[in-house]
């Protein structure tokens, strides 16, 4: 079976499954990552430093990168051998306004533009494509498929909120022990951990028009 037929077979229930296989394959990483992130959420403000932010920032797209790289070669779709992290970091500056503002508000535009271009950072990570030629690959992969891209994110962003919702009652129950402000942030990581399993999902699913059905579900 070819890819042509596997792009057709991409629905919603498909595209969960394979979000959640996806992030179960990196699980030591995405910990690792997590944890990274909590110290450095406790370390930044002792710090101080107005260059924290920006350091804060580099550090987050560094992870992110590192995620999508273990995740993509662990599914043997990394096409490049080279580091594509200017480009990676590029196109999250220029989505991230726009994707924050679908996914907090769950607005039909912003949802409509995540999942337009959910798969873009797998094919700059996978591919070595340019951030606008990544942006459009993403868009054109969906098409056809936006309904049931968009039903996978409300649902991922449901569950992130499920978990938000039990790290706030931890957050009570250490009763101030823990500053609730490193708690939100490490809610805020769950965000784009979850939505990478995802990206993966449609790249290999929507994307790569010489990705066999194995290479897909095996």
């Amino acid at each position: 079976m070819n890819a042509a037929a596997a792009r057709r077979e991409a629905q919603y229930g498909s595209l969960m499954s394979h979000s959640l296989r996806n992030l179960a394959l990196i699980w030591k990483q995405v910990l690792a990552y997590l944890a990274a992130a909590l110290v450095l959420g406790v370390a930044m403000p002792l710090i101080g430093s107005r260059s924290t932010g920006v350091i804060g920032l580099g550090l987050y797209f560094a992870g992110q990168y590192w995620l999508f790289h273990a995740l993509l070669k662990a599914r043997g779709l990394v096409e490049t051998p080279r580091s594509h992290f200017l480009a990676f970091a590029a196109l999250a500056l220029l989505l991230i306004i726009p994707i924050l503002f679908g996914l907090t508000l769950f607005l039909l535009p912003g949802l409509f533009l995540v999942a337009g271009w959910i798969a873009a950072p797998a094919f700059i990570v996978a591919r070595g494509e340019g951030v606008f030629a990544a942006a459009g690959a993403s868009s054109d992969a969906v098409r056809g498929h936006t309904i049931s891209v968009m039903a996978a994110i409300v649902v991922l962003m449901l569950i992130v909120i499920a978990i938000g919702t039990v790290l706030a009652g931890v957050e009570r129950g250490l009763d101030g022990l823990v500053e609730t402000r490193v708690l939100d942030q490490l809610f805020g990581h769950l965000v784009p951990v979850a939505l990478l399993g995802l990206s993966t999902a449609v790249y290999e699913q929507l994307g790569p028009e010489d990705t066999l059905i194995e290479d897909v579900f095996g």
